[in-house]
């Protein structure tokens, strides 16, 4: 299955991070959200298939503006306060798709905020 589909995912936001944390990265004035993993958006795969033309239009532009902003936290975070990217997006939660990992549900506990 999607066994591979995590490191991927891993590999592309470090790939993104080498290429753009360089001198010409901009680093806001208070760098925030860096201690808490940032969500990965996901395309609402469950309506997709009942929405109409004009709605997955606008749905995938949400999604890129998402994107967008996902991408830009993960690299002021890992440019400007020093984190990885698999502290920022957590290789426990990209693991999510193998089913079998289960035995380790860390999200479950104190997520009561």
């Amino acid at each position: 299955g999607q066994g591979g589909r995590g490191k991927d995912i891993l590999a592309k936001l470090q790939g993104m991070v080498d290429t753009e944390c360089n001198s010409d990265f901009v680093c806001p004035e208070s760098v925030t959200g860096c201690d808490e993993i940032i969500d990965k958006p996901e395309r609402p795969l469950l309506t997709w298939w009942n929405m109409s033309e004009e709605e997955k239009v606008e749905a995938k532009a949400e999604m890129e503006a998402k994107k967008d902003i996902f991408k830009e936290q993960v690299l002021t975070c890992a440019c400007c306060d020093g984190k990885t990217v698999e502290e920022l997006v957590g290789r426990d939660r990209i693991r999510v798709y193998d089913e079998d990992s289960s035995g380790s549900s860390l999200d479950e506990e104190g997520s009561e905020s």
